[in-house]
């Protein structure tokens, strides 16, 4: 598995997280999107089989890009996707 990605299951959900690194940055900085699915493939909410969490804020590392990332993932689990 790459560094850049990462599974997380915040029952009865699954999250993908992948950071990827913003060109042509010279220090290397990176962001992370997410994709979110039910563990049981039921829809997300309403009809949606999944739910994408859209690229965060720059960070120096993938592992602050990922947390950034599982903050935005378990507050839009627990407004129950009614954000963005």
């Amino acid at each position: 598995m790459s560094d850049l990605y990462q599974e997380i299951e915040i029952p009865p959900y699954k999250a993908v997280i992948e950071a990827e690194i913003e060109a042509p940055h010279p220090d290397g900085c990176y962001y992370a999107r997410a994709v979110i699915a039910r563990l049981d493939d039921a829809p997300v909410h309403e009809n949606f089989a999944t739910y994408k969490i859209e690229r965060g804020d720059l960070f120096g590392d993938p592992p602050r890009a990922f947390r950034d990332a599982e903050e935005r993932v378990r507050e839009a689990i627990a407004l129950e996707f009614l954000v963005g």
